[in-house]
């Protein structure tokens, strides 16, 4: 079970640092989860729809295109 300290840091962290964090997470687990299991992945809906809350979608892509130019 996840330590309460350590989710309590972690719901601190700002929106997009949060998503570096499930990103990195998800790298290094993908090993173990591709050689231990199949992953379905509907079984993955609404997983970290939390750190998206209060987030506009196209705001966020918009932002992100303008960082390409």
């Amino acid at each position: 079970m996840i330590k309460k300290a350590l989710y309590k840091e972690i719901s601190g962290l700002a929106n997009n640092e949060k998503m570096i964090l499930l990103s990195k997470l998800i790298l290094e687990l993908s090993p173990y989860i591709e050689s231990n299991q199949m992953v379905n992945i509907y079984n993955m809906k609404g997983v970290g729809k939390e750190v998206w809350e209060g987030i506009d979608a196209q705001e966020y892509v918009n932002k992100e295109r303008a960082l390409w130019e």
